[in-house]
């Protein structure tokens, strides 16, 4: 039996570009998957840029799906995305602000971060770790199947009880057709190893455009980020929640600009 204890403290993300030829794609989902990747890098440089308000709602299941335990807290939120010899890595910060709910039991409840980050499957410095299938289009959306290919570097990793194992997600995104931005991300951990003593880890990202006062420059940014776990006793859903958008400026003293309400698309 697994402890209720299990926290996910950390999800980094490496950037560990692979040395493998890259499998050939068609070429009209090649030139897809390039401009989105191109796309996906700018969001490294607009998420890091940005403060926001987060909203965590943390809750624990029974076998019947029923909410046994929750407790929601809000925070002001930064995320940093850096580089060092190790690769990419996801710092978050979050500071409570308002007034808190009472604690849950210790254990009771598991702490996800990192997750707002998941389309980063499509960075270039990840592609060689991944096939992708065009599953569906349409004029406005397309629907990419992704896969992990045995072999290759993960772009993600768990850190659980002082271990790290490499993540290999699969899952589908939508992307837009016109701006090469990922609108969502549904993805699970593919052959989760047994000793880490998980049944299922899988998350789901959406993502919007969001404009600033003053200025016409659009950034596509996280709304929501859900997360589920499974063990053989034990489920837990947390759902982190985006909104109020700030622009970071770091000068002499640092300015923020408000957002506009996100469009969803």
């Amino acid at each position: 039996m697994v402890s209720n204890k299990i926290m996910i403290k950390h999800f980094w993300l490496l950037a560990i570009v692979s040395s493998l030829p890259a499998m050939a794609q068609p070429a009209p989902v090649t030139q897809f998957i390039e401009r989105t990747g191109e796309r996906v890098k700018q969001f490294w440089d607009e998420f890091s840029s940005v403060a926001a308000s987060e909203s965590v709602l943390q809750e624990k299941l029974d076998a019947k799906g029923k909410i046994t335990v929750s407790s929601r807290t809000n925070f002001d939120y930064l995320i940093f995305l850096r580089w060092d010899n190790e690769g990419m890595l996801v710092d978050e910060s979050r500071l409570p602000v308002g007034q808190q709910q009472k604690k849950a039991p210790q254990g009771a409840l598991l702490a996800t971060q990192g997750f707002a980050t998941l389309l980063m499957v499509f960075h270039p410095a990840f592609q060689s770790s991944y096939s992708y299938t065009l599953e569906n289009e349409s004029p406005r959306l397309v629907r990419m199947h992704f896969l992990p290919r045995k072999g290759t570097p993960s772009p993600a990793i768990l850190a659980l009880k002082g271990r790290e194992f490499p993540i290999t997600w699969e899952g589908d995104a939508w992307i837009d057709t016109e701006q090469f931005m990922v609108t969502r991300v549904d993805a699970h951990w593919k052959d989760l190893p047994e000793e880490i003593g998980l049944e299922s880890l899988a998350g789901e990202v959406t993502y919007a455009p969001t404009t600033f006062k003053g200025g016409s420059q659009t950034f596509w940014l996280p709304q929501t980020a859900r997360v589920e776990v499974k063990t053989a006793h034990q489920h837990w859903r947390n759902t982190h929640h985006f909104s109020t958008y700030k622009l970071f400026s770091v000068e002499s003293d640092s300015k923020v600009a408000d957002t506009k309400p996100g469009v969803k698309p």
